[in-house]
């Protein structure tokens, strides 16, 4: 039985150290950007274009993929520069490098637009395949590079197993007060991961709770922080408010 999860580490950038999202292989000459303009959560993550050539970003350990199974690549980005131009970009490798070219190579690259767009794709692994690696790719647009295109919630997952409608559904069952004083209380649909980020994205405390769990908030210091509840399956993000 397949596990109805993202596979996807740190998937709406929310944690971060020395200036890179946790879990993410970052190309050697990029300098991040730590976006707060974001889709969900409270931060995206921003590569910049090269001058030339391209960067892809991805996390840092591959995702074991089984033959003949459909997997999802699926994420937000907002490109809202003219010097910068995206594609989704897996890889499907054996233990020693890439197989070659699949469908989750995009064809066309990003245009300019204010709002955040959506992409998704779905594949079976190529033939000798047992990893894949999803990531995310810029590259310089009107021969020019140094734009930031932003990138959220980003998930890679077996077909069938997840659906975008969910969030909306878990987002509602999912209830716990957002002013805190000793504790946050938590009604759950089900045994949910609930992790604490300070708003700079350091990870504070991480639980696994029950329905009418409760974490405990005395040691925090006044000021806002980030919970995040995950069920394997969906995830979502709230402030709240130490008094």
């Amino acid at each position: 039985v397949v596990s109805a999860q993202n596979t996807i580490p740190n998937s709406s950038f929310e944690s971060w150290t020395d200036g890179k999202p946790n879990d993410w292989f970052i190309p050697t000459g990029a300098t991040m950007v730590q976006s707060t303009t974001k889709h969900s959560g409270t931060y995206s993550a921003g590569l910049p274009s090269p001058a030339t050539g391209n960067r892809t970003m991805s996390p840092t350990a591959d995702t074991p993929v089984v033959a003949g199974t459909t997997y999802v690549f699926s994420g937000w980005y907002l490109d809202n520069t003219s010097t910068a131009r995206f594609r989704y970009w897996n890889q499907f490798r054996t233990a020693s490098g890439d197989t070659g070219a699949n469908n989750m190579q995009a064809a066309d690259y990003s245009t300019d637009s204010p709002e955040w767009k959506f992409f998704t794709v779905e594949a079976q692994p190529n033939a000798g395949a047992t990893l894949a690696r999803p990531g995310v790719r810029v590259y310089p647009e009107n021969n020019t590079g140094d734009g930031v295109i932003l990138f959220d919630d980003i998930a890679f997952y077996v077909k069938g197993t997840m659906g975008v409608s969910d969030v909306a559904g878990f987002d509602k069952a999912v209830q716990f007060n957002t002013i805190v004083k000793d504790q946050i209380t938590f009604k759950l649909p089900a045994k949910s991961t609930i992790n604490i980020f300070s708003i700079e994205g350091k990870l504070i405390s991480s639980n696994r709770l029950e329905n009418g769990g409760s974490v405990n908030t005395q040691s925090l210091v006044k000021g806002a922080y980030i919970v995040t509840v995950d069920n394997g399956t969906n995830k979502i993000s709230r402030k709240v408010i130490k008094n």
